[in-house]
């Protein structure tokens, strides 16, 4: 799962991303544009449990690569386009943390998370405008030549045209992420997005909420977006101590976990996510898949050959197989299925894929 943090100058970007992958920098790059990455291993107990068991020679658990993005300036302007460096860095992204403001500063005054989201949010919809607007320029004399192939793409470019002119995100439209036609220009304003709100340490839990509120009221139309807010600096703070030390300072702060943990999971549900895992002596893993996927889907997750050459998959539920102690013990009581390929993987899945290539 690969995620840009975006924001306005001076939202705090660089220490949510402190905050969200433990402490770690954004970089020393000497090019700022360059995004600052950091990569995140998911804590899982199911993972642990299976170790414990397996005592497996390798464990893998599903990472989470945070990219720490700059270029937005808040002034979107008519045929602005991000940048090609900008936007060949953020095309393959699965999600946009959006980080908006919600603490004092000397520079940028009073927070107005609302206003700065708008500013985002306009920015991007500019972008994706200027894009549309050259592809369609050039779609409409191929259709006027004759080249009919081009027809439902023209549609398609014209209708997502006329919705960025009302000022309205491409997420809204549901043909940019089901027909191939749109999909392959990954618009800024179609993606998924977990907004951020960085808040200032004077300010409650309370604040917050009635802040998300009104996000929350402006962005209900919109389908995958989630919000949440947390205490950027003090969760990056929360980094450096060691886990027993940071329990204390989450309970005094009446807060049950720390963000790096809530948040990946705000993005698993963000993107509609699963885990199953694949569990032997040579390696433990644990994988990501969108929930509804099948078995084969699943197998080609794994592998590609799996995939192609899928027969069927062995497959147990996590807590079936915790409660029997053992896969025997699993098999024995009828727990372990063997599942075809239009299965519908669930959470918890551990399977074994049987094919042939």
């Amino acid at each position: 799962m690969k995620l840009g943090i975006i924001g306005l100058p001076g939202s705090g970007k660089s220490v949510l991303f402190r905050a969200l992958t433990g402490g770690l920098n954004p970089g020393d790059q000497r090019n700022r544009s360059d995004p600052g990455l950091g990569v995140v291993k998911v804590s899982d107990p199911r993972l642990d449990f299976l170790t414990q068991y397996h005592k497996p020679k390798k464990v893998t658990p599903v990472h989470v690569e945070y990219l720490d993005m700059a270029g937005l300036t808040g002034e979107g302007k008519q045929g602005r386009s991000l940048g090609d460096k900008f936007l060949s860095v953020i095309r393959p992204l699965d999600a946009l943390v959006t980080c908006v403001r919600f603490f004092d500063s000397s520079s940028s005054g009073k927070p107005s998370p609302l206003g700065d989201y708008k500013n985002i949010e306009e920015e991007m919809i500019l972008s994706d405008l200027s894009i549309v607007e050259k592809r369609l320029e050039k779609v409409a004399k191929d259709v006027s030549r004759g080249r009919k192939e081009f027809s439902e793409e023209l549609e398609l470019l014209t209708k997502a045209k006329d919705l960025l002119n009302e000022a309205k995100p491409l997420r809204l439209m549901k043909e940019v992420d089901q027909n191939d036609k749109l999909r392959g220009f990954a618009f800024l304003s179609a993606k998924p997005q977990l907004i951020l709100l960085n808040t200032g340490e004077n300010k409650t839990s309370d604040d917050a909420k009635t802040v998300m509120a009104e996000l929350a009221e402006y962005v209900k139309d919109q389908p995958n977006v989630k919000l949440d807010w947390l205490y950027a600096d003090t969760e990056a703070e929360l980094a450096g101590l060691s886990p027993e030390e940071a329990s204390e300072f989450l309970e005094e702060m009446s807060l049950e976990e720390g963000a790096k943990e809530r948040i990946i999971k705000r993005s698993f549900e963000l993107l509609n996510l699963i885990v199953f895992f694949t569990a032997g002596e040579p390696e433990v893993r644990a994988w990501s898949l969108v929930k509804g996927k099948t078995a084969v889907k699943a197998a080609g997750t794994v592998h590609s050959d799996m995939e192609r050459g899928f027969i069927r998959a062995e497959v147990v539920a996590y807590d079936d197989f915790k409660a029997a102690g053992s896969m025997s013990a699993a098999h024995k009581a009828g727990k372990v299925r063997l599942e075809g390929r239009d299965y519908v993987v669930r959470d918890g899945d551990i399977m074994l894929f049987r094919f042939n290539v």
